[in-house]
């Protein structure tokens, strides 16, 4: 039996790790609006998650409803969606619709209030991107009192949970603890180099009861292989092109997760696995996962838009101290949380 009275639908074209980010948003949607049944449209991979996770009842690929402004007469999944947006009451899209065509198409099949607005709109007011996604539906959030029901806060949200998962292929935990590296990101300019991370490993590795682990996706075959060639082991295990939720299996296992600002670093955040992340051009004020269970190590960026960022070789951004990533390296593998690190907000010019 439904108990849902209707559909409130959610559209996000965005990446892995921006839709991570708009978690707690989707979570305070759910709050306010309990008989609503939430639907996704945003990346497959994020979708399943959610799905799997119970954060949202239904997913879909932002790719399928590329037709609605003219949908083909026929066609079952057409007929699908079709039914599905007339049951829909309400609907936020995170993207930039300047030229107006989903509200267009929101207010012809009656879907009202709908809002579409970028968290990257630069008259958002909050910093964080989790705020910034709270912050774009807003009206809605403003109780009887005329106050808006969210604070702008740094609070650990309850991890990602599969409830229905199979275990899986496990690795063995008499094995020692497991330390799971991802030497990759969507852009080259958001990494350090492999000699970066293979001393950092070495380093944490020089305790031979320990076990890495390399994940990565398509576009990290070469920062897999360097990294893989540098620490010329083969008792390494690599894991890549894995489907998220089957990652997750492993993920969870890991004692630490050592990345950049990344969808997988983001994913294993969320799931609750202690992280060290390497920060480089990129504001971790803004963008980097919130919570106890998280550290940032991070140098001073002096770039000044994207295409400086390109240009530079040294990364002076990534020249961290060695002893202090190693220090919270091991309090994470010892069971101790960090404390929240506020950074600095900074502006970086034409780089998200």
């Amino acid at each position: 039996m439904n108990v849902f009275s209707s559909n409130l639908c959610i559209f996000h074209p965005g990446a892995l790790g921006d839709g991570l980010l708009s978690l707690k948003a989707v979570r305070t949607l759910k709050r306010r609006f309990p008989n609503h049944e939430v639907i996704w449209f945003g990346p497959k991979k994020l979708g399943e998650v959610f799905v799997a996770c119970q954060e949202v009842s239904q997913a879909y690929s932002f790719d399928d409803i590329h037709f609605l402004p003219s949908p083909k007469p026929g066609s079952v999944k057409g007929e699908r969606l079709t039914d599905l947006f007339s049951r829909c009451e309400r609907a936020i899209g995170w993207m930039d619709d300047s030229n107006g065509i989903w509200e267009s198409y929101c207010q012809k099949a009656g879907i009202t209030p709908a809002i579409f607005r970028s968290p990257h709109d630069p008259i958002l007011h909050a910093y964080h991107m989790c705020d910034r996604y709270l912050e774009t539906f807003a009206p809605w959030l403003v109780g009887i009192n005329g106050k808006t029901e969210f604070k702008e806060d740094v609070q650990e949200e309850v991890p990602l949970t599969f409830p229905n998962a199979g275990n899986g292929d496990r690795f063995d935990s008499s094995q020692g603890p497991l330390i799971i590296l991802h030497p990759g990101s969507g852009s080259p300019c958001k990494c350090a180099s492999p000699d970066v991370l293979v001393t950092l490993v070495r380093g944490l590795m020089a305790d031979r009861c320990r076990r890495l682990c390399l994940v990565g996706g398509p576009a990290d075959v070469d920062a897999l292989r360097r990294v893989k060639t540098l620490l010329a082991s083969d008792e390494v295990t690599v894991l890549q092109d894995m489907d998220l939720v089957d990652l997750s299996r492993y993920l969870t296992q890991a004692k630490l997760f050592i990345g950049h600002d990344s969808g997988l670093s983001h994913f294993a955040a969320c799931l609750g696995i202690p992280s060290l992340l390497l920060f480089g051009p990129t504001d971790p004020s803004r963008w980097a996962p919130r919570g106890k269970h998280v550290a940032v190590m991070r140098n001073v960026c002096h770039c000044q838009g994207e295409e400086a960022i390109r240009q530079c070789e040294d990364k002076p951004c990534f020249s961290f101290f060695l002893d202090d990533a190693l220090m919270k390296a091991e309090n994470f593998l010892a069971g101790r949380r960090t404390s929240v690190d506020l950074f600095p907000r900074e502006i970086h010019k034409g780089f998200h």
